[in-house]
């Protein structure tokens, strides 16, 4: 089912990538095709944890989800980073980072979609919009970091110290905690979600209140 659903996405968002002619938009579409394979590529991994590590979900969710996740949807920024660090250099990366985020969040909010059919037509549109606005701008956010982090590093300054890879993994880091401090709260049932949404929408705006300052 999973890879099924991201084949869905992805072929239609790859002929799309072709018909455009624009560089910058076809290169942030890029991100969120991978984002949404790396959706898959987690499922698949996290799946596993359960089957064969013998961890329980919740474990799953605080301990080792995070990292996985957070690892999968920064592939593309390791790879420029070490192949085109010229791309680096452009602010660009970060709304790239933040497009992996949001295609990972697509595919996830899926699979947990599909496991929740025996809720009522109303609550399985109230299940979806809380993730939509609290999951979505969770990954976008933890990516965005790890775009941000190497965007930042991109420069000359820290390169006669050595610091680069240091704080590249402090940026990984920082992702992994907030990925893995959202999941905890979530578990607190009414109240967690309620913050989940807050914190959603909080960080949105921020967001957009940066982008918009510094474009």
């Amino acid at each position: 089912m999973m890879l099924a659903l991201s084949v869905a996405i992805t072929v239609p968002l790859l002929l799309l990538v072709l018909l455009v002619d624009n560089a910058h938009t076809r290169f942030l579409l890029l991100f969120f095709i991978w984002g949404s394979t790396a959706g898959f590529l987690a499922s698949e991994i996290n799946g596993e944890l359960l089957s064969m590590a013998g961890i329980t979900l919740q474990a799953l969710k605080i301990q080792f989800a995070p990292l996985v996740e957070e690892l999968l949807k920064a592939v593309p920024l390791v790879v420029l980073w070490f192949v085109a660090p010229k791309y680096l250099q452009r602010r660009e990366i970060v709304f790239a980072a933040v497009f992996a985020g949001f295609g990972f969040s697509l595919v996830e909010n899926f699979s947990y979609l599909i496991q929740q059919q025996q809720l009522s037509s109303v609550a399985l549109t109230q299940y979806v919009i809380t993730r939509s606005v609290s999951t979505t701008v969770m990954h976008g956010t933890t990516t965005g970091i790890i775009g941000a982090t190497l965007y930042t590093l991109s420069g000359e300054t820290l390169d006669a110290y050595g610091f680069k890879l240091l704080f590249a993994l402090y940026g990984y880091c920082l992702a992994v905690l907030l990925h893995a401090l959202f999941n905890i709260v979530v578990l607190f049932a009414v109240l967690g979600q309620r913050i989940a949404i807050l914190s959603g929408l909080v960080s949105y705006i921020v967001l957009w209140l940066l982008f918009r300052i510094r474009h």
